[in-house]
């Protein structure tokens, strides 16, 4: 079977996952608060129906466990360089390449290069 990034396959171009910036939940919940009819309380409501709908994944489990690495991310490019290497020795060529598309645009290749914080 090829395997091919979701991000390619969708007309949308998303991939398979999205991403919830957990430090900008915090920071609303700190300046507007939690109270009901505050966006600290609309935050955590969508965050409770996303969760009954079983779309969230926290990765606190060592089945779900994951490690994200944004392209801009200063050490991004050996990972996802070595990534899709590791994918073309196990026959998935074109998803290799796909992921070594990445790799060549991250990292200190990436205009918004930073140290990850």
């Amino acid at each position: 079977t090829t395997m091919k990034l979701d991000r390619n396959l969708n007309a949308d171009g998303r991939g398979k996952y999205g991403l919830v910036l957990n430090r900008k939940i915090k920071e609303i919940e700190e300046k507007y608060g939690t109270a009901a009819g505050t966006a600290g309380f609309a935050v955590r409501e969508a965050l409770k129906t996303l969760a009954s709908f079983g779309v969230t994944d926290w990765g606190d489990t060592t089945e779900t466990e994951f490690f994200l690495i944004r392209l801009k991310d200063t050490y991004a490019g050996g990972a996802l360089h070595t990534y899709a290497s590791y994918a073309v020795r196990d026959g998935q060529v074109e998803y290799g390449r796909e992921a070594m598309e990445m790799a060549k645009r991250s990292g200190e290749f990436h205009p918004n290069c930073k140290k990850p914080d």
